[in-house]
């Protein structure tokens, strides 16, 4: 971070003595007033302290926002867990289909989805995930295996009851 710094200023400093020459500039007659290379001077390293900070800045905000989205889909697997405890299945639905938008390879939201449609009486779309869950990773837990075995039955009752 530093060295890019030193390097913006190196840059911008070489910059400006091509424009305005080697040659220092010829003293006022007022001592006081700053000469033109020297106010450029101040005002370089300024934007590049500002630039710095900014820098600095965005690579802070980078890491924090880098925590919080590890933290993000652990958060809302227990959510997830959690509404499914208490019996709020479209929540719980929601959080586990966000979960495998956005990290398929937790495993076990596509299982906890599949529970929750089944609860939600939408056996159809939960048989869906299920069969790509196993076909995905056939040494899954076996409660997969189970539940989808639930679902076709389930399924295949209904057809004869009707």
């Amino acid at each position: 971070m530093e060295y890019l710094l030193l390097y913006l200023s190196n840059m911008i400093s070489k910059f400006f003595k091509k424009i305005l020459g080697t040659s220092e500039q010829k003293k006022s007659d007022s001592p006081s007033t700053p000469s033109l290379a020297s106010n450029l001077h101040d005002k370089t390293a300024k934007l590049v302290s500002f630039f710095g900070e900014k820098i600095q800045n965005a690579h802070q905000e980078f890491f924090a926002i880098k925590d919080r989205i590890g933290n993000l889909r652990q958060s809302n697997y227990k959510l997830g867990l959690k509404h499914l405890e208490n019996g709020h299945i479209k929540d719980a639905i929601f959080r586990f289909r966000f979960i495998n938008k956005f990290w398929p390879e937790l495993l076990d939201a596509h299982y906890q989805l599949a529970y929750c449609l089944t609860l939600d009486n939408k056996s159809s779309q939960a048989k869906i995930v299920l069969r790509e869950l196993i076909a995905n990773n056939p040494d899954y837990d076996r409660k997969a295996f189970d539940l989808l075995e639930h679902i076709e039955e389930g399924m295949k009752q209904k057809s004869f009851d009707e």
